[in-house]
This record gives C-alpha cells, structure tokens and sequence, in this order.
C-alpha cells in the first residue's frame, strides 16, 4: 500500500508545482514549452492561472482521497487517479492535434502523461500479504 499512497502523492506534488507555476508565473512555462510569447494574449495567460488554481484545487482533492485510501478501496482510487492522467495525456494529444511530433514539448508532455496513467494502472492495487 506503501507505492500507491507514494504514487498519489507524487500526483499531488505535481498538481501543487504545475499549480504555482502556472498561477504565479505562467509565461515562464510558455517559455519552456516553446511558445511564442508574442502571440499570448492576455486572455490566454488569464486562462493559464485559472488552470493554475484548478491544479491546486485538484491536488487538494487528491490529497484527500488519499487520506481516505485503505487496502479496501485502493484499487478504485488509484484508478481514479490512473484515468486523471490518461484524461490529462489525451486531451494533450487532442490539442497537439496535426502538430503531433516528437520535436513538440506537448505532444512529448501528453505521452508522458499516458505513461503515467499506465504506471497508476499497473500498480492500482496492493500486493496482497
């Protein structure tokens, strides 16, 4: 039970980075990620930080399922988690769109979410004693 509530966590975490990043300064990941920042508009960073308050938000969530997760239920909150991840790496996809190449830090960052969501699935349940 010890890997799925580490595995939860490190969702956690990573909601709470992405989370203050994108709030506080959210033109820095446009930046990483190769966009063109002449071409954000004000809307789109407004956007951006509200994404940043929803990812505190989830990892709040998600802290809490944590904290409720036994050797019971584990198994459906980490697929619970699992399918987060699959969502998360989907919808990148979806947005990549025609861009879809390996040169494109989201396509690359959407298949890493996939992998993620595979890792939560593969592991969603406790090795039994």
């Amino acid at each position: 039970m010890d890997t799925q509530k580490n595995l939860m966590m490190f969702t956690i975490v990573v909601g709470i980075i992405f989370g203050i990043w994108f709030l506080f300064a959210p033109n820095s990941y446009n930046a990483v990620m190769g966009v063109d920042l002449s071409e954000v508009s004000d809307i789109a960073l407004g956007n951006q930080m509200n994404i940043g308050v929803s990812l505190l938000v989830l990892s709040y969530v998600n802290w809490v399922l944590r904290g409720l997760s036994d050797v019971e239920n584990c198994e459906k909150i980490m697929t619970t988690f699992c399918i987060g991840w699959g969502l998360f790496g989907l919808g990148g996809l979806y947005i990549v769109g025609s861009d879809f190449t390996l040169s494109n830090p989201f396509t690359i960052q959407a298949i890493i979410f996939i992998i993620i969501s595979i890792v939560y699935f593969t592991m969603r349940a406790p090795k039994q004693s």
